[in-house]
């Protein structure tokens, strides 16, 4: 990440569990429950959704650039008995082989990654061609929504360590390659600007 604010993972470790039990949680579980088989999870951040594994998911693997989020999901799996491995990096430079995953996650970090095309070319690569991509984003909203989120886009960066609120994803997600009609957009929910709307489902590769 370009911009790293040191405090933010704590803040946000403090923040999330007030943010998931008003809204996120059912949202997470709901998005999880379309992960199957090999699952890989991009910017698993403190490990929230490590809670929300189906059955389907036969094993899972994390990439996470921070250190400290990367101590927080370990120590969050270690908890509550969950097999995962945490391992460093990040989208744009994904550690693991071509056709490695038949699931790749994405929960609220597409925001924040530096290249969110060649985040989503890493994506495809490390999928099988069956494979899904599960998605919980929030992205640009329309009208005066999107025109506030781009003026705050550059201090919010700052201060929430490269958080972009204005990302258009599904238009990403689209260009590079993956068939969006899984896709919805959530316009109304609890969570505050510039946090808002959301996006959730499964894009598949386009054949």
């Amino acid at each position: 990440m370009r911009h790293r604010n040191p405090l933010f993972p704590y803040v946000y470790r403090l923040g999330m569990p007030v943010f998931d039990r008003l809204f996120y949680r059912r949202y997470r579980r709901s998005a999880m429950s379309n992960a199957t088989g090999r699952l890989l999870m991009v910017g698993v951040g403190p490990g929230t959704d490590l809670l929300f594994l189906p059955d389907a998911v036969t094993s899972v693997a994390a990439v996470e650039p921070d250190p400290a989020m990367r101590r927080m999901a370990s120590a969050l799996a270690r908890r509550h008995d969950v097999d995962v491995d945490v391992v460093e990096g990040a989208g744009e430079s994904i550690p693991f082989g071509d056709s490695s995953f038949d699931s790749v996650h994405v929960g609220l970090v597409l925001c924040s990654v530096d290249d969110v095309a060649a985040t989503l070319a890493e994506i495809r690569r490390v999928l099988t061609p069956e494979g899904r991509l599960v998605v919980l984003e929030h992205v640009r909203g329309e009208g005066l929504m999107g025109r506030f989120q781009d003026l705050i886009a550059r201090p919010w960066a700052w201060l929430s360590s490269g958080c972009h609120p204005n990302r258009r994803t599904v238009d990403a997600i689209a260009a590079a390659g993956f068939d969006t009609s899984g896709l919805r957009s959530t316009r109304r929910t609890l969570v505050p600007p510039p946090c808002t709307p959301h996006l959730q489902g499964v894009a598949t590769i386009r054949r």
